[in-house]
């Protein structure tokens, strides 16, 4: 039988108040509230080690035009140089991407939504922009973002400007606001996106919009976002989107909703294939209809590992093609005083062996979120270690995100965060095998 627990838009609904009262806070001072653990502008820009071997932190440091990153919703990637890509927002006012040198380990401002639209004339009076929910985007040489002005799964989003998309190329240190060159300045009259998949093939880059599900497409060459629609089968006006999709060889999408009205509508993977449209794999199901939320796909996307926000676990084989449930992810079940806990940190290895996987809660705090180890052939989990023993500057932040974000090096990377408004994000890097010797775990 379906369960929805809880619901997460009821839990995002919240979360979204509190951060509304801690900017309106912020401006009274800072005074009883616990400083950022970086105490200089050069330890934010390389950081500093952490508390176990094979850790480093950085923290996300303000915009020129006074923007605090305070979170970082799946906003966390990698190109193919290895170079990390992190998103900061306030969840209210506007968003910024950061770039990490691997190399160097250096972190650096790219840009804020608000200051490169500003700069084209593409930022209306009042306009905001809440949130780059979307994970960070490779596709043919650049990094692409997109805009969220509201994440409530209601008609609010007719109230606000469509979505824009911001491009990265890293070549000419160029960040750029797309969508000024689009009829109107933005991809939509109205709505959302979450979740970006690339096509480099077809040159286009698709969005799962929220909160209606529909799916767009980014024409690159054209500079023209498209609205596809979504699959006939939706019968509510609202769905819960899913965070992570994927295009296979042969240029087909698939992506996942949810939605506790409907769960034998949305209990399993829907596609867009660019020549016959529309369609849904009915046969590859989600366990108690829950949405991917996120996953990494490897050996040239010829094999993806994804999860939903529960841990349940599925593998895609481009060959077939083909959908395996592996298992879920055990991390306990809270006892009925404490916080739900949600994953949303999920880094896969190179040889789709292990899976690195963290808990989360929210909006309410929990000291006891813990980093786990998932073999992902065996489907047996591994607790490691509480994410507070990495380093005492995590202790207090329960929300860790991150998918499919690793540098040349083997070491995967994570923001933390916990919404007050003198509390900027957290980045972490860990090397698991160092991590495993300090922690006198089996490699």
């Amino acid at each position: 039988m379906f369960e929805y627990r809880p619901t997460r838009e009821l839990a995002m609904r919240r979360f979204a108040l509190v951060c509304l009262i801690c900017v309106a806070v912020v401006s009274l001072g800072s005074g009883g509230f616990s400083q950022s653990p970086f105490s200089s502008i050069r330890e934010a820009e390389v950081g500093r080690r952490g508390k176990l071997d094979g850790v480093w932190l950085w923290t996300l440091p303000d915009t020129p035009n006074g923007l605090r990153p305070t979170q970082s919703w799946h906003a966390t990637g990698s190109s193919p140089d290895g170079d990390i890509y992190i998103a900061g927002m306030d969840h209210v006012t506007n968003a910024a991407l950061y770039r990490l040198k691997w190399q160097v380990g250096k972190l650096q401002l790219v840009g804020d939504a608000r200051s490169v639209s500003e700069t084209v004339r593409n930022w209306m009076p009042g306009e905001t922009a809440q949130k780059f929910h979307t994970r960070p985007l490779w596709h043919r040489g650049a990094i692409f973002v997109a805009t969220m002005d509201r994440s409530t799964l209601d008609d609010e989003y007719l109230t606000r400007r469509g979505f824009h998309w911001y491009a990265y190329d890293p070549a000419a240190n160029n960040f750029s606001d797309l969508s000024a060159r689009e009829p109107g300045g933005s991809a939509v009259a109205h709505g959302n996106v979450v979740t970006l998949a690339s096509d480099p093939v077809r040159n286009v880059v698709y969005g799962a919009g929220v909160p209606t599900g529909e799916i767009y497409r980014y024409d690159v060459a054209r500079g023209r976002t498209d609205v596809l629609g979504r699959p006939s089968s939706y019968d509510q006006p609202y769905v819960y989107t899913g965070r992570v999709m994927w295009v296979d060889s042969r240029g087909r999408l698939y992506f996942t909703a949810s939605n506790p009205k409907s769960p034998s509508v949305y209990g399993h993977v829907y596609y867009y294939d660019p020549e016959t449209g529309f369609g849904e794999r009915d046969d590859w199901s989600l366990q108690e209809g829950q949405a991917l939320e996120i996953g990494q796909c490897l050996a040239n996307k010829k094999q993806c590992i994804f999860s939903d926000d529960k841990g349940h676990v599925y593998r895609f084989n481009d060959d077939g093609p083909s959908w395996t449930y592996i298992g879920q992810i055990k991390v306990g079940q809270p006892a009925t005083d404490q916080p739900v806990t949600y994953i949303w940190l999920f880094q896969v290895t190179a040889d789709a062996t292990k899976a690195y996987a963290a808990t989360s809660t929210s909006p309410q705090r929990s000291e006891f979120t813990s980093l786990y180890e998932f073999d992902l052939r065996t489907g047996k989990t591994q607790r490691l270690c509480t994410l507070a023993e990495l380093d005492p500057a995590l202790r207090d932040l329960h929300i860790h995100t991150g998918y499919d974000a690793w540098d040349l090096m083997g070491r995967f990377y994570f923001a933390s965060f916990n919404g007050q408004p003198n509390q900027p994000v957290v980045l972490t890097r860990v090397d698991p095998a160092r991590l495993k010797a300090a922690l006198n775990k089996p490699l």
